[in-house]
């Protein structure tokens, strides 16, 4: 049976914040019910009878309430993933003695269930009561950052229950410093490059518009919902950055997460599976038919690109071959799809991700070598506007006839028409 996961929670509360975050480095899906304090619904005053405050999570229809024990109740429940609080009894006991200095601060007040005790003072009072406010402030994040150390997260090399825990009041900062007319990162320089080192998940892909590859790349990040940003490459003056990135083949498609260069668009797409889980699962966790997945998505990079390149680029008895084999390929991948509405069955795998760019290409194939593709092989084509019925997959394709006219321009430039 299917997991039930709830969270009755509030947008701008760092509670309900720590939550949120917990649930994403788990990858675990929920829904979001989002509640007004000041009239609180039937389900809130149920799931929390005794302080009658978000955030509640509520899984399988039991009630789990307080942030800091919603958050480890998350780490115990979902342990494979992203484990938040150390196994060590004493490093244990150090994670929760942090989180609970940084609620020891805290008012569950309606005006300030979102906000620290001596930040939310700040913002509320004025005078000498603020002055104090900011003082008190600066000398509780200053032991945060002894705490912090030269550690890049206070859980070491990975975000964990500390990090949870005060993170969320980091988009609470500009607020303070604006009402308290004061600089957070003049005093406290370590701790404010340690939440902008959380707060960042940098993801830009180097990409080629009409590129079967990088569309697989596109594809695999609307997938898993991954904002990024989008540069766009030319192939015939590549960028320092590309060439910096991928000095190996010096080719698109190049993922940089956090400064880092994947490249090789299956590599890319594997890696975006594992690195992104929670949501769309590409590959299988079972280790044959992950296998198997990966097998025809290499098939699709040995024998479809090869034939459908020669399809477009040569002529005479060589094109009339090329055809044939194309032909051949995509039949040997119908046998392989069988009777399933996808390659990964009721959804989107990885063999559909590696596949359905080269989609928007079939109509170049079809032109240059004068013939149909739907008329030898009818259920992919079927397939194949299944997957386009995804915006994930139509948004990151583009029109079939903008890539016949690119493909002429090429011919055009290198002499074959």
């Amino acid at each position: 049976m299917a997991e039930e996961v709830v969270l009755l929670d509030l947008l701008p509360s760092a509670f309900g914040m720590r939550v949120r975050i917990a649930l994403a480095l788990k990858g675990v899906k929920y829904e979001f019910k989002e509640e007004d304090l000041w009239d609180k619904s039937p389900l809130l005053l149920k799931m929390n009878p005794v302080y009658k405050m978000i955030p509640v999570l509520i899984h399988n229809g039991n009630p789990i309430s307080e942030s800091l024990i919603i958050v480890q109740y998350i780490d115990e429940v979902w342990k494979d993933e992203s484990p938040l609080l150390p196994s060590d009894p004493y490093q244990r006991a150090q994670a929760m003695f942090w989180a609970d200095f940084i609620d020891k601060k805290a008012s569950f007040s309606v005006l300030s269930s979102f906000m620290h005790h001596w930040a939310k003072k700040v913002c509320m009072a004025k005078g000498e009561e603020q002055e104090t406010a900011k003082k008190e402030l600066i000398e509780c994040l200053k032991l945060l950052e002894g705490e912090l150390g030269d550690k890049p997260y206070f859980g070491g090399e990975n975000l964990g229950f500390v990090d949870v825990a005060l993170v969320p009041f980091y988009c609470w900062f500009y607020a303070y410093e604006t009402c308290g007319n004061f600089s957070i990162e003049a005093e406290c320089p370590t701790v404010v490059a340690w939440g902008s080192v959380s707060m960042a998940d940098e993801v830009v892909l180097l990409d080629f518009w009409p590129s079967a590859f990088a569309m697989r790349v596109r594809i695999a990040l609307a997938l898993k919902g991954i904002k990024y940003e989008n540069k766009l490459e030319d192939l015939r003056d590549k960028s320092p950055l590309l060439l910096k990135m991928n000095p190996v083949h010096k080719k698109i498609p190049v993922l940089i997460h956090n400064g880092k260069p994947i490249c090789e668009s299956l590599i890319i797409v594997q890696y975006i599976d594992d690195v992104w889980k929670g949501e769309s699962p590409l590959l299988s966790s079972d280790p044959y038919q992950r296998a198997q997945a990966l097998f025809w998505a290499d098939f699709v990079d040995k024998k479809i690109c090869n034939w459908a390149r020669k399809v477009c680029m040569t002529k005479g008895e060589e094109q009339e071959t090329a055809k044939k084999e194309l032909i051949e390929c995509l039949k040997v991948l119908e046998g392989e799809l069988g009777d399933k509405p996808y390659f990964g069955g009721e959804n989107l795998g990885f063999v559909d991700v590696a596949l359905v760019p080269f989609y928007c290409w079939f109509y170049s194939y079809e032109t240059c070598g004068n013939f149909s593709i739907e008329a030898e092989c009818p259920t992919l084509i079927g397939w194949a506007k299944r997957c386009m019925e995804k915006e994930s997959v139509s948004n990151s394709l583009p029109d079939e006839h903008k890539v016949y006219r690119y493909l002429l321009q090429v011919k055009k430039r290198i002499g074959i028409e």
